[in-house]
Parts: C-alpha cells; structure tokens; sequence
C-alpha cells in the first residue's frame, strides 16, 4: 500500500482535509475504513484535547450510528459528522469497542482552536491545507508550486517512520528533487523537528555540518538518524532565508506512540485498531 509521494505529499505533508466543503466546527475525530461489510467504519484518531478525546473516543472504535441513523461507509460518516456547523449542537455517536456497544455525546469545537493548540492553523478555505503557526502563505504557496513531480528522485523514510524502531530520528520522512538537486523537508510528525519548528518544504542545506546532496537514500538515512539518543544540527533554507536548528532526536518507537501510529508491514497505520481489522488497510493493494 505505498503512497505516490504527491499523495503523500498531499495527505501528509499537507494533511489536506478529506472534504471539499471545510468545516468550521469539529469533533476532532478521524475516521478510516467503512470499505465493506468486513471493513466497518473505524475511528483511527482522535485530536487530543478536543471534545471527541475528552467524551472517551479512542482510536480502533467502530463508529455505528450518527444521531441514530446508521453508517455503512466512510462518505456517509463523514458526511453526518459535518452536517451541523453550529459549535453548539452535539452529536450522538453509538460506537463498538471490542464487542462491547457504548454510546458518546459530543459537542463540537471551532476547527481554528482545535488546530492552534495543536500548533497549527488552516492555511485557507479553498486549499483545505492545515499548516504551522508561523507559516505564511506566501511560504506554502512557494513550496507547492517548487515541489513539481517531474522533480522528483526518491524519498528517504517514505513510510514517514524508520523501520527498525529502535533508532532515533528527527520525526520527518525526506524528499530527494533534481533540476536542481535538493534534499527538502516532506511529512512531518508529532516529534522533535516539528517542536522545533521545521516546516514541510525546507530545503536542507546540511546535517552536522554534512551536505545532503547526491547522496543514496542509504547513505542519508543513516545521515539522519542515529543508533543512540543524540542531536542533530539542521541547517535549512526557507524563502530564500537560511535558518540553523539544533533538535534532539526520539527513539522511532517514541515517535509512533505520540502520534497514535503503529508500523505493520512497513506501512504506517492507526494505533489501536483491532487485528481483525488491519487487512481492511491493506485491502487495495492485495
């Protein structure tokens, strides 16, 4: 189930909302599956501090019911989720943990605080496009036009994650670009580079002093992580200003806790879901 890297791009690094008509007040929960009648409609995330974390949602649930009416598929979820705009009106979700049925009140939360005390804030309405704080529009719109996929070579940590769990890395997946030969900043995690205020799209200019550029993927993911807990100092370049970023580095397995993700068979995917279930991830590709 690899992603192209421009819809990695667009539903990572970006994280592009899945609905064309933005809505201003939200749950806070993501929802995947609801493919078929084996595949039910999953909670596969839940915003922590919004009013779906603080009703007791987690992720793995099946979500069963919107206000009373059934849901068998994912567009119909999505659809009854976000038909009220009104902060509020609650909704009334039954759900599935396991084989015990549990219903939740929840109200809804303006999308802008949700996302700013996340530490981000939705670029504009007609990109859906969720961005840090301090990022300007110009800056996206910049990387979005000069990340074109005839650039494009290779990826370095496409899963967003390295495989073996155990090393200790920055918490973003890298993109390797020619004409000219640039190694850039893609998807981003919960994880030391985000807190440190990288932005998807910075070219790297070094790493510990080191060049990324014409190197192997190989070669750069042993550049940009670590078999031991250390720092890594990130000279990057953004809207023709050069910036230097010292980050400590987490152990993956770390990285993957906060961000409620589990890697199986080498695919990022929903912390929580029940095994049964897992296939229904995979189930495009198989």
């Amino acid at each position: 189930m690899r992603r192209s890297w421009l819809a990695t791009f667009a539903l990572l690094a970006a994280h592009a909302l899945v609905s064309q008509k933005i809505p201003t007040a939200i749950t806070g929960i993501r929802l995947g599956g609801g493919s078929s009648n084996s595949c039910p409609v999953l909670v596969t995330g839940v915003t922590a501090e919004s009013p779906a974390d603080r009703a007791g949602i987690k992720s793995g649930d099946v979500l069963v019911a919107v206000d009373g009416s059934i849901v068998a598929t994912f567009d119909e979820a999505v659809k009854m989720l976000h038909r009220s705009s009104d902060t509020e009106t609650p909704v009334t979700l039954r759900l599935m943990r396991g084989e015990q049925p549990y219903t939740a009140t929840v109200r809804r939360e303006e999308m802008s605080a949700l996302l700013a005390r996340a530490g981000n804030k939705l670029l504009d309405i007609e990109s859906g496009m969720i961005v840090p704080l301090d990022a300007t529009e110009a800056e996206m719109r910049e990387k979005i036009n000069t990340l074109s996929q005839d650039r494009f070579v290779d990826r370095v940590f496409p899963a967003h994650y390295p495989t073996n769990e155990k090393l200790y890395y920055a918490g973003f997946e890298t993109l390797i670009l020619k004409n000219p030969a640039q190694v850039v900043v893609l998807g981003i995690e919960d994880g030391p580079a985000s807190r440190a205020g990288i932005h998807w799209g910075d070219t790297i200019l070094s790493v510990n002093g080191v060049d990324p550029r014409n190197k192997s993927v190989a070669d750069l993911e042993k550049l940009l992580s670590s078999d031991k807990p250390s720092s890594m100092t990130l000279k990057i370049e953004r809207s023709g200003s050069t910036k230097t970023y010292v980050i400590q580095l987490e152990q993956t397995a770390q990285v993957l806790r906060d961000n409620g993700t589990q890697l199986v068979r080498g695919e990022p995917l929903p912390a929580g879901i029940p095994d049964k279930y897992l296939s229904c991830f995979f189930a495009k590709s198989e």
